[in-house]
């Protein structure tokens, strides 16, 4: 069975980037793809859905892992399933909501990493995406610390420097939970 590598961080750690970046320089490790009921406009590797699409595919058992935020539905396909039964290492950008679930389902197979970065590089990031004025940006700060907070047990990938840094470091962590 292969490894399941859970990304999560708040908003501006730079999950996708890295993703992006894994994708590029390491072709032997799999991104999967979410479904999202909204258009990503091209910053992350998303699959867009209708709500009623969305529906349609969980009724029809398409997905192996649901969750919602922010008003969104998200779905992992069960392709996913299929590359970790192939023995493959599979990297997704995951939810911090939806972890008790995705541990359930996948068991050991899971490595939970949380992204971070220190918060004057989160906010410069947010303030550049313009997506957020300064209180959402603020709010987005907090939830950054609740988020490190509430899972103090897992391991920390730092990502406030150069991703191939980041690159690197995700490799280490891959090495260490082979030999574990």
């Amino acid at each position: 069975m292969g490894r399941l590598v859970y990304l999560m961080g708040a908003s501006g750690v730079g999950k996708d980037s890295l993703l992006d970046a894994a994708r590029a320089r390491h072709p032997d490790w799999l991104v999967a793809h979410r479904y999202v009921t909204r258009d990503s406009g091209g910053t992350e590797n998303g699959v867009a859905l209708t709500p009623h699409e969305f529906a349609a595919r969980r009724r029809l058992g398409l997905f192996c892992l649901t969750w919602q935020a922010h008003g969104l539905d998200y779905g992992l396909g069960i392709e996913l399933e299929a590359w970790l039964a192939r023995d493959q290492t599979v990297l997704l950008n995951g939810s911090r909501r939806a972890l008790p679930a995705a541990r359930a389902r996948f068991g050991e197979t899971l490595m939970p990493v949380l992204v971070t970065a220190p918060e004057a590089v989160i906010a410069e990031r947010l303030s550049r995406r313009g997506r957020e004025d300064e209180v959402q940006i603020a709010a987005r700060l907090a939830r950054h610390r609740e988020l490190a907070a509430a899972l103090p047990e897992l391991p920390r990938l730092d990502n406030g420097g150069a991703l191939d840094d980041a690159l690197v470091a995700l490799g280490a962590l891959l090495e260490e939970a082979c030999r574990a």
